[in-house]
C-alpha cells in the first residue's frame, strides 16, 4: 500500500515538474494550481472549494520562519495574546502574512467601525448619484452632475452650514418657519461680504436687486447705476422715497442750514429763510393841493410820490391807491373826456390803472388801483399819475383842475 502511495506522489511529481502546473478536476490547467469545482451547477450537496488550516491565534503566534503570503484561518483567539506577529489578529477569520505579521484578509475596518488615514488623494464618480449621510429625517447630501456641484444640509427644525478657524465661526442656517441667518461668534472681528474683482454687490428681493453697491462706492437704492455717492429711486414722481421717522414736522427748529433739491435731483444746501417782515410805506390825505390835468401827459398826483427800499431777500410788494378828486372847471371837451390814473414805478408806467368819464363841472371821480409787484433789491420810487386820455378826439392841451377830496396810497412788501 505505501509502494502505490510513493507511486501516485512520484507521477504527481513528475507530471508538475514537466507540465509546471496542477489541475485538480480538470486536465488543463490554466494556472500553476487550479482547482475546477467538481459540480459547478445544479443542485448538488457535495461540498466544492479549498480548506485552508485552520488554527487558534496561539498557534499562528507561534509559527516562525513563515513565508511571505501563507494564508490560514485563525477559528479562535481564546488563546494566545494580540502581540507580536499576532498584535492583528482580533477576531476570528482568514489571515495572510506579509513577512512582518498577520495580516486580516478584508478587514472590516472601514468609515462605519473605525477612523483611518488616507495615503492619498480619493476620487469618488457619483454618475449623477448623490452622496447622503441620514439621520433620521436629517440628511447632509452632496450632489454632481455635468453642469451643477450642491451640498446640502437639510433638517425638519433646522438646515446648518458651519465654518470654523480657532474659535471664530460662521453660522449659515435657515430654520423651519423662521428667518434665515448668516451670523459670526467667537474671536471674529467683521463679518465680511463682498467681491474681489469689479463686479458690483448686490442685495435682491422677490428675484429683483434692490441695493446695489458699485466697485467705485456708489450705492443706489432702487437703481442698479447709481451715479453719485447714494442715489435713491423711489419710483414714484415727485416722492423722494425718503422718510425719517424721528424728525417730523412737529420737531423742534435747530441751527443749520436747510435742504433742498437741485435740477437733477441731488440734495443741496439752501440759504435759511430769513422771518418774514412787512415793511409799509403810506400817505394819507384828505387835504391836499389842487393839480392840473391836461391830455397832452401824464401828471404826478400830489402826495403819492414814495421811496420804497426793498431789501435783499424782499419777496413781494403790495400796492394800494384809492383817490377821489373833485372837477374844478370846464375845460374844451367836457362832459366827453376820459381821465386815467396809472402807476408809475421808478417813473416807468405799469400795466396797473383805472380810467372813468367826466360828466361836467362840479362833479366827482373816484380810482382805485391794487396790485402785486415783485421788485429788485434797492431803493425804488413809486407814484400815481393822471392824465385826459380821450377828450371828444381833439388834442387840445386844455388843463382840468382836480381838487383831491380823500387819498389812500400805501405800498407793503414781505421781507
Amino acid at each position: 500500500m505505501k509502494r502505490i502511495q510513493l507511486s501516485i506522489i512520484l507521477s504527481i511529481f513528475g507530471s508538475s515538474l514537466i507540465f509546471a502546473q496542477m489541475g485538480t478536476n480538470t486536465t488543463t490547467p490554466l494556472a500553476t494550481l487550479d482547482i475546477t469545482a467538481k459540480n459547478t451547477t445544479g443542485t448538488s450537496t457535495n461540498v466544492d472549494g479549498i480548506l485552508v488550516p485552520r488554527v487558534d491565534r496561539q498557534r499562528a503566534q507561534s509559527m516562525s520562519s513563515v513565508p511571505v503570503s501563507t494564508m490560514i484561518y485563525v477559528n479562535s483567539i481564546a488563546t494566545g495574546t494580540q502581540a507580536g506577529t499576532a498584535a492583528n489578529i482580533d477576531a476570528v477569520g482568514y489571515y495572510y502574512y506579509n513577512g512582518t505579521s498577520w495580516i486580516k484578509l478584508n478587514p472590516l475596518n472601514n468609515i462605519y467601525t473605525s477612523d483611518g488615514t488616507l495615503s492619498g488623494m480619493r476620487t469618488v464618480t457619483t454618475n449623477g448619484n448623490t452622496v447622503n449621510f441620514v439621520n433620521g429625517t436629517s440628511s447632509v447630501g452632496i450632489t454632481t452632475t455635468a453642469t451643477e456641484g450642491r451640498f446640502s444640509a437639510n433638517g425638519p427644525t433646522r438646515g446648518t452650514l458651519t465654518l470654523s478657524s480657532g474659535t471664530n465661526i460662521v453660522d449659515t442656517y435657515v430654520d423651519n418657519a423662521n428667518a434665515a441667518q448668516i451670523n459670526t461668534s467667537g474671536t471674529s472681528t467683521k463679518l465680511s461680504i463682498g467681491t474681489t474683482n469689479a463686479t458690483p454687490l448686490a442685495l435682491k428681493t422677490n428675484s429683483t436687486d434692490k441695493l446695489t453697491l458699485l466697485s467705485s462706492g456708489n450705492v443706489g437704492v432702487g437703481t442698479t447705476a447709481p451715479s453719485s455717492a447714494f442715489e435713491l429711486a423711489s419710483g414714484t414722481a415727485n416722492t423722494s422715497g425718503l422718510r425719517m421717522t424721528n424728525l417730523t414736522s412737529s420737531s423742534p427748529i435747530s441751527t443749520g442750514q436747510a435742504l433742498g433739491v437741485d435740477a437733477g435731483g441731488n440734495l443741496v444746501t439752501v440759504a435759511n429763510p430769513s422771518p418774514t417782515n412787512v415793511s409799509t410805506s403810506s400817505v394819507n390825505s384828505t387835504v391836499a393841493s389842487n393839480f392840473n390835468v391836461t391830455d397832452l401827459a401824464a401828471t404826478i398826483v400830489s402826495g403819492t410820490s414814495q421811496t420804497i427800499a426793498v431789501p435783499t431777500g424782499g419777496k413781494a410788494l403790495f400796492i394800494n391807491f384809492m383817490l377821489g378828486v373833485d372837477y374844478v372847471n370846464n375845460p374844451a371837451g367836457s362832459g366827453t373826456a376820459y381821465y386815467e390814473a396809472r402807476l408809475y414805478i421808478d417813473g416807468v408806467a405799469t400795466d396797473c390803472y383805472m380810467r372813468t368819464q367826466e360828466v361836467g363841472i362840479s362833479t366827482n371821480a373816484s380810482f382805485t388801483i391794487s396790485t402785486i409787484k415783485f421788485l429788485a433789491a434797492g431803493n425804488h420810487t413809486i407814484d400815481v399819475r393822471m392824465q385826459r386820455t380821450f377828450n371828444n378826439g381833439t388834442t387840445s392841451g386844455a388843463t382840468m383842475i382836480c381838487a383831491p377830496i380823500s387819498m389812500s396810497f400805501n405800498a407793503s412788501y414781505l421781507n
